[in-house]
């Protein structure tokens, strides 16, 4: 194992379940360690399902200066400002999203850059939502610009078939539909987002951006949509808590769980292989 650490240079990290406990805070040895391996050019980021918003704020506590991936891949940014990728939604498509929730008993909220919009009606979705983006509220999305991600919620899954259906054939090209159901089993969820904006792809050309190869790359993650991650042939570290089939396809399983520093475990590893290799 240390041999294969020797060559990373770039560590892609999940947050929720991964990198942060259950009450939203980052371990003291991660902390301390993160900025550790940036003075040996050893590069920590983030990879999360949440918002460009959220992850700033972890972002700026690991002092990570390179770009980040949020929303799943839509949108690959650093603190800094510098924008890798922005996977937006053609406004003919969002325009169509809202018809079909309307029209089939759908609750929508979507997501841009920087806020994720609501209107009076949908209102209920903030409950949903752990995207950790600033809520505006707007009266319709009539004129919804630079969307990056569409969430439809129903309640029962013959409203979502219909709605996933209707899009058509002609009209899916250029975008992707993921259902997934809630862990309560109380809502089914369509995410809607621009075809390639995903943690693969995404990670993908944050490593081309930086002038790396997959043999500098480690990936740790816990959960179902950090699998596309394990796909790419990176190091992969699962943590403790991850599900089981993630812990499958790792190369590395944590004995630490999220709640114990898993990823502060990894980097100590990390650490360990730069100095016996005099990085």
């Amino acid at each position: 194992m240390i041999r294969k650490l020797k060559d990373i240079k770039l560590i892609v990290i999940d947050i929720d379940g991964t990198l942060v406990d259950s009450e939203g805070q980052v371990g003291e040895k991660t902390l301390h360690l993160a900025k550790e391996l940036k003075k040996q050019n050893i590069w920590c980021t983030l990879a999360s399902a949440r918002s460009f918003h959220y992850s700033a704020h972890i972002a700026d506590e690991l002092e990570i200066d390179i770009p980040f991936i949020t929303l799943d891949g839509a949108l690959i940014k650093s603190r800094l400002g510098e924008t890798v990728y922005k996977g937006v939604i053609k406004d003919s498509l969002v325009r169509k999203a809202i018809s079909l929730a309307e029209n089939n008993y759908g609750k929508i909220t979507m997501c841009d850059e920087n806020n994720l919009y609501v209107t009076p009606r949908n209102a209920v979705v903030k409950e949903y939502t752990k995207l950790s983006a600033p809520v505006k509220e707007v009266s319709d999305f009539s004129g919804m610009t630079d969307i990056l991600e569409v969430l439809i919620y129903c309640e029962d899954k013959a409203s979502l078939r219909a709605i996933k259906h209707n899009f058509g054939f002609l009209d899916r090209r250029g975008i992707s539909l993921n259902v997934t159901r809630s862990p309560r089993s109380d809502y089914y969820l369509l995410t809607i987002k621009s075809e390639g904006s995903n943690k693969l792809d995404s990670v993908k050309r944050l490593v081309k951006n930086l002038g790396l190869q997959r043999k500098n790359v480690a990936v740790i993650g816990d959960w179902h949509n950090d699998m596309p991650l394990f796909e790419y042939g990176a190091y992969n570290v699962a943590v403790q808590n991850a599900i089981p089939e993630l812990k499958r396809k790792a190369d590395y399983v944590t004995s630490s769980t999220n709640n114990e520093d898993a990823v502060g475990e990894v980097l100590e590893l990390v650490q360990a292989s730069a100095s016996e290799s005099g990085n």
